[in-house]
């Protein structure tokens, strides 16, 4: 027979026990940011502004992430889906601003969460700046130059690279035998013919041709701006 103070024990005991065994609350979900607004992107001609915006696609030759800074460095085929940064408008963390670009500016850009882009060779996320979150412009992979000997447009281009640490490869098209046919056989996976391939340096920037010297251009084709 168990005696009343026994039982009150053994109830205790039994009412700790069921405590310490049971399942301890799960932790609140994290909070997720409010989706944003959608972003609406002027044309450069309209908002002054836009020349800040950085424009990330997949290349179409490369077929992996590319970046612009300017909205026609753009090659056509990629506008379809393009993430869009502008700093006057940074999105929440987690988030990116997404457009389709097939039908030029203006266009308004849709806020996407944990957006991934689907490359050639997987899915790339978008790489950012750790403090801040901003997108960062990538070099391009592949930089070929074609020059001459005294050509001084040759030695600016060369400058104007080394300075801002881009890697590129040089043939001389009058002392390298291999040279002009490399120079033929790019500027035909480009579409052009050989007439347009006159003059010196001449630029294949991720398989894109720049012929002559415009460093405004090249520096939008690099994705560094100017």
């Amino acid at each position: 027979m168990v005696r009343p103070m026994h039982r009150i024990l053994l109830l205790s005991l039994f009412a700790l026990f069921t405590t310490a065994c049971s399942k301890a609350p799960e932790d609140a979900p994290p909070q997720v940011a409010a989706t944003p607004a959608p972003l609406v992107i002027q044309a450069a001609e309209v908002d002054p502004g836009a020349a800040s915006i950085i424009w990330r696609y997949v290349d179409p030759q490369s077929g992996e992430v590319a970046s612009a800074s300017a909205f026609d460095a753009i090659p056509a085929p990629a506008r379809r889906q393009v993430v869009v940064y502008d700093p006057r408008h940074e999105p929440p963390p987690g988030w990116d601003y997404v457009a389709d670009l097939s039908n030029g500016l203006p266009a308004t850009a849709q806020p996407i969460a944990n957006f991934r882009f689907t490359t050639r060779s997987g899915v790339a996320d978008i790489v950012r700046e750790p403090a801040s979150g901003r997108l960062e412009p990538i070099a391009a992979r592949e930089v070929i130059m074609f020059s001459t000997q005294g050509c001084g447009y040759c030695n600016k281009a060369r400058k104007y690279l080394a300075a801002n640490k881009i890697p590129f490869t040089e043939l001389d098209l009058e002392e390298d035998p291999k040279a002009g046919p490399r120079l033929q056989s790019l500027g035909q996976k480009a579409g052009l013919s050989p007439r347009d391939l006159q003059g010196v340096p001449i630029l294949f920037i991720d398989g894109r041709p720049m012929v002559g010297w415009d460093e405004r251009q090249v520096a939008k084709l690099l994705g560094l701006g100017g």
